[in-house]
């Protein structure tokens, strides 16, 4: 069984950029991107970096127990990344890596990738469908969920509307984020400020949207817990109608 047919794919650096002078855009492709199945909004990702001493990461194969790694090679460092970007006829992928201020492994790997570097990917998976009966969605979070908040705001339909609060910790972290709904887009500065401390404010003093909602909500998990909450208990959304999950946790 090849590392296709077993659901992970090892892929090669084409390019990088900044987005943003904190976040940086690495372009993946290779033979192995044929065929994968990315598509829809919010696609989550397993990314399998190498460790001290490898080129290129070990990848495990399945099985009915479970994955098995290759024997005698340490294991890759594992984190979960939002598919950007999936182009199928030009073979390109693109992901979107925040780089803290201390680097994580992932961002220190993003920040110095260059063309030619290996990295594993697994096949996507991500729940988040827009419901066309919503009138209005809110769409919550803070930097290391651009990238997703970007292809949930270009998967939403037209006619609708869309109310949005991004916490980043500057004017220079914003970025382009088009749709074809109408939206209505609160840029939120952290500035000295904890995480997450300006986008629970921002939520909870803002009044609740006309119509059915829907709720799509990522951002440190503290800040998530309190403003699905609020939308749940204050704002009436079912939990159905609330798509939240805590992507980091502050220190």
């Amino acid at each position: 069984m090849n590392e296709r047919e077993s659901g992970h794919r090892t892929l090669r650096v084409l390019r990088t950029c900044r987005v943003t002078p904190k976040m940086a855009r690495v372009t993946l492709g290779g033979d192995e991107l044929a065929g994968f199945p990315g598509h829809g909004p919010d696609q989550r990702i397993k990314m399998f970096f190498p460790v001290a001493g490898q080129d290129r990461p070990a990848m495990p194969r399945a099985s009915s127990g479970g994955p098995v790694w290759p024997p005698g090679e340490a294991r890759p460092i594992i984190r979960t990344y939002t598919v950007r970007r999936h182009d199928p006829e030009a073979g390109e992928m693109d992901v979107d890596f925040v780089l803290h201020g201390a680097h994580g492994p992932a961002a220190a790997w993003a920040a110095g990738a260059k063309p030619g570097d290996w990295v594993g990917v697994s096949e996507p998976g991500g729940r988040y469908e827009p419901d066309p009966a919503t009138e209005t969605h809110l769409v919550i979070g803070d930097e290391s969920a651009l990238p997703a908040i970007a292809t949930v705001l270009a998967a939403l339909p037209a006619g609708t509307s869309a109310q949005v609060f991004v916490e980043v910790a500057d004017a220079d972290e914003e970025q382009p984020l088009p749709s074809p709904a109408t939206v209505r887009l609160h840029w939120l500065h952290r500035g000295s400020r904890a995480p997450g401390a300006a986008l629970v404010e921002a939520v909870l003093a803002a009044p609740r949207p006309p119509g059915r909602c829907q709720a799509w909500l990522s951002a440190e998990a503290a800040a998530v817990r309190d403003i699905r909450a609020f939308l749940i208990d204050e704002r009436g959304l079912s939990r159905r109608q609330v798509y939240a999950t805590g992507y980091w946790r502050a220190r």
